[in-house]
């Protein structure tokens, strides 16, 4: 048996799955629109029938969903469409998983909170203030009731190589383009291959309830630009401050969700700070 991947084409994804082809282990990879560059399936969740059809078929050995409407705006804009991938399809397969007696784990997001008390730990309330967010904290739940034993693991913006904001980021600022970066939203960015190894540390663990896998230290998007352009070596008066208020978005965001990550630290969870990880990046 092997464990199943949904959102394996996605930029967190796809770095879970090549970290388990690096330890030989099997897994089954479901994307819906992008073919991913590794063995994966097409299926579309919002057909239940045919998921859980395909789920008996395969009978993993655990499922990692990582399947998401995960842009805040879009969230905003399509609230239906985005409530049945964020909320109902993880309480369909949360049900599965404590029918088949095999782990769940559910990724939701640091935007569950509203940016007024951060760093938030795993016990703090979420009190989200976006659609995204709301959908997120429901569908906590919702797989908590379904499947007591899941693990709900909440991640803060993720960087590294992939189909991120790192690369449009490294374009502009390689181009000499003033880059204009936010200097009034802060959260707890980590290294997408650190946050990889915490997902299956925390799998490996039969780890169950709330985990946050942070990065080391909190920072704005503004602090993360610049960081990004002294790893690789561009001018930083490139990075322009912006202030997220002057921009007019559908989606309202909080000011601050750095996230404290104590519980996943006492696992062995030990995730990169920006100067180190981006320094490799750099490097390579």
């Amino acid at each position: 048996m092997s464990i199943l991947i949904t959102g394996v084409s996605g930029f967190l994804g796809s770095h879970v799955a090549r970290l388990l082809e690096e330890r030989r282990r099997p897994f089954t990879g479901f994307y819906n629109m992008k073919k991913p560059d590794i063995p994966a399936e097409q299926l579309d969740l919002f057909d239940r029938k045919e998921v859980l059809q395909r789920l008996e078929e395969l009978q993993p050995s655990a499922i990692l969903h990582l399947a998401a409407a995960a842009s805040p705006n879009w969230c905003e804009l399509h609230p239906k469409e985005s409530q049945v991938i964020n909320v109902d399809v993880p309480i369909a397969l949360a049900n599965y998983a404590r029918e088949a007696g095999i782990p769940f784990l559910f990724t939701s997001t640091d935007l569950v909170f509203d940016g007024q008390s951060a760093p938030y730990d795993e016990e703090w309330a979420p009190s989200p203030i976006c659609t995204y967010g709301m959908q997120k904290a429901a569908a906590e739940q919702g797989v908590l009731l379904a499947c007591p034993e899941a693990a709900v693991v909440r991640l803060p913006l993720l960087y590294g190589w992939g189909n991120n904001f790192l690369k449009q980021w490294l374009e502009s600022l390689k181009a000499g383009q003033p880059l204009p970066a936010f200097v009034d939203e802060f959260r707890s960015p980590a290294y997408v291959q650190d946050a990889a190894h915490g997902l299956l540390m925390l799998l490996d663990l039969g780890a169950a309830g709330f985990f946050h896998l942070g990065g080391p230290e909190p920072a704005s998007r503004f602090d993360m630009a610049t960081h990004i352009a002294r790893a690789f070596g561009i001018d930083e008066r490139l990075v322009q401050p912006a202030r997220q208020a002057d921009v007019a978005m559908p989606a309202p965001r909080p000011a601050d969700v750095s996230l404290s990550s104590e519980r996943a630290y006492a696992l062995g969870y030990q995730p990169r700070g920006m100067e180190e990880a981006l320094g490799e990046l750099g490097g390579m």
